[in-house]
């Protein structure tokens, strides 16, 4: 298996088994005042893209905003001669926004039944908007998500999960520091694959 058909892969896997065990908000279209009053998102699913997020004017047409998002990344990979295998560390970013508390992030126990909650709805809740630096939780409650799904399988999509490399989690960095990028919100997750090597190049032309 080549390594853009094992990028293709993992990426159809995370958006089915990681992205769409979740919704998270959505920035606004005009994301310039997050401190006033009816500062408003939606709900959505977040997507899974290969190797970078694109930017808004090159997003699928059924995508709405590159955040949140999982980017499937490569780190590195290696080869074994002898063996006829071969390993690749890739990378999930995970991206999130979340500047706060709104309205409707608020609920309610019912008066009659406390097992069922009622989200907080009308014009006061619409307006309401409290801003803090909660928002990371988004991230790394999505970094539990992923981590029981590369946890409960053995492979991905046929692709053998490297149980000998473990799985490894941590924030963002940019030189050795991890940075402020309120009100958005990043974690990754790094895991290795095994692959099968075919020595017979004539059969890959048809990829180039």
């Amino acid at each position: 298996m080549t390594v853009v058909e094992i990028v293709d892969q993992v990426t159809a896997w995370a958006q089915k088994e990681i992205c769409e065990k979740v919704r998270l908000k959505m920035p606004p279209e005009n994301d310039k005042d997050s401190d006033s009053a009816g500062y408003d998102y939606t709900m959505v699913t977040p997507t899974a893209f290969s190797l970078f997020i694109p930017s808004k004017e090159k997003l699928p047409p059924a995508v709405l905003s590159p955040i949140p998002s999982l980017c499937v990344r490569i780190l590195e990979g290696e080869d074994s001669l002898t063996d006829k295998s071969g390993g690749i560390t890739l990378e999930f970013c995970l991206s999130t926004w979340n500047p706060g508390i709104h309205g409707q992030d608020i609920l309610f126990p019912d008066e009659k039944d406390h097992s069922i909650v009622h989200q907080w709805t009308g014009a006061e809740a619409k307006a309401y908007y409290q801003r803090h630096y909660e928002g990371w939780r988004d991230a790394w409650n999505w970094v539990d998500v992923t981590l029981r799904a590369l946890e409960s399988h053995l492979d991905i999509n046929g692709i053998e999960i490297d149980q000998s490399a473990g799985i490894k989690f941590y924030p963002l960095k940019e030189q050795e520091s991890i940075p402020d990028f309120y009100p958005f919100w990043f974690a990754c997750v790094q895991f290795g694959v095994r692959r099968p090597l075919v020595r017979n190049i004539p059969s890959y032309q048809h990829l180039l």
